[in-house]
């Protein structure tokens, strides 16, 4: 018997395995899409019924909340083993998530829902002109969003209508992120909060932690705890907001570790997947241990893979082994440096190494640290 299985044969999966490997803890995956389980780290595939599954894992986790299309994965999804069930049922339909941030009263932006070109009119009315659209499932990464001005409606498929919201533009200082785990005492333990950089919907690089963070941290643990304790969630959620004036409006909630976590596995001595870990398992952690110095993860999007990358030194390279697709996520490096300088410094013996693209990226890095 393993101690976990995790639905998802993605790299969010493949890092609990790896994470679980170095804990002593077991931890398998199932692709969503096949239904077939993959031990550990490994690519090997084993073909299981669902009383097998639940013979053989006595919990169940998720490493993603999209997982309608395959019969046996969604069979698994009413079994007492499931972690969660509620929250994965209810966080996947961004209708029903920014519902219950209303009912919450955390803050977000004010939105509604879109049936017709017409709903879009009134929307304009109460949100104001400049608008973003968003479909209410599967749209991640820059999928499924439109961001339309005054008047404009041209980019949004008539058979979208019905499976969208609107929500009001923010004009923001940054985005920022909160990953924060919840145990089954209902303890909680929160990462600082970090600064993300995204393009064309895409997270392309994260700085850890943030700066001037201090007022900010306490609201954003009080916000992501309000929403943990209203779900009796156990293990890692992620938070993304808008700094705005003074205030953080949640943009998406993640019922899973995240993107914008991943520079824990350099800059913290507990990751994020080993939170989530612990957490699910019922270890329990005394104190989160302090976060070191600065990190930098910057996302590999549509690269190929540079040996280089994994003997530079301050440099953690992980790739994760999928087929190379344009605008696919393939892998990530965290940079890790004693403080600021350190980190610039750090980065310079990475920027040689990459694509045009990413230097790009880099040196947005760069700027951004050298403005603090």
């Amino acid at each position: 018997m393993a101690d976990l299985l995790v639905v998802g044969a993605g790299q969010l999966g493949l890092m609990m395995a790896a994470a679980g490997a170095r804990l002593g803890i077991s931890v398998d995956r199932i692709d969503h899409v096949s239904g077939e389980v993959l031990p550990g780290t490994s690519t090997t595939r084993i073909a299981l019924e669902r009383d097998a599954i639940l013979e053989r894992y006595p919990l169940i986790t998720a490493e993603l909340e999209h997982l309608l299309g395959n019969t046996l994965v969604e069979g698994l999804g009413d079994a007492p083993a499931w972690c969660n069930a509620g929250a994965m049922k209810l966080l996947p339909a961004r209708d029903q998530q920014k519902a219950l941030l209303d009912q919450l009263a955390v803050n977000t932006s004010p939105w509604q829902g879109i049936a017709s070109p017409e709903d879009l009119d009134a929307a304009r009315l109460r949100l104001g002109e400049d608008l973003v659209v968003k479909s209410v499932r599967d749209g991640y990464d820059g999928k499924g969003q439109w961001v339309l001005g005054a008047g404009d409606d041209s980019g949004i498929p008539a058979e979208a209508y019905g499976g969208i919201i609107a929500e009001r533009k923010i004009n923001f200082s940054r985005e920022l992120s909160l990953v924060g785990a919840r145990f089954r005492d209902g303890a909680k333990a929160f990462f600082p909060l970090v600064e993300n950089h995204h393009q064309a919907g895409m997270l392309r690089y994260t700085l850890a932690p943030a700066v001037d963070i201090a007022e900010l941290q306490p609201v954003a643990e009080e916000m992501l705890g309000r929403v943990m304790d209203s779900l009796d969630y156990v293990g890692v959620m992620a938070m993304e907001c808008f700094h705005a004036g003074r205030e953080l409006l949640v943009n998406e909630l993640a019922p899973r570790v995240h993107n914008s976590g991943h520079w824990t596995q350099a800059g913290a001595d507990l990751s994020q997947f080993d939170l989530h870990l612990f957490a699910i398992l019922g270890r329990p952690v005394e104190a989160m241990p302090p976060v070191k110095g600065r990190t930098l993860m910057l996302n590999l999007i549509g690269c190929h893979w540079n040996p280089v990358w994994q003997s530079l030194p301050g440099i953690q390279c992980w790739w994760y082994g999928k087929s190379w697709r344009e605008n696919r996520k393939l892998g990530h490096i965290n940079v890790h440096g004693a403080d600021r300088d350190a980190l610039q410094s750090t980065c310079e013996g990475l920027r040689h190494t990459l694509d045009p693209f990413h230097r790009g990226m880099l040196d947005l890095a760069l700027a951004r640290l050298s403005s603090e």
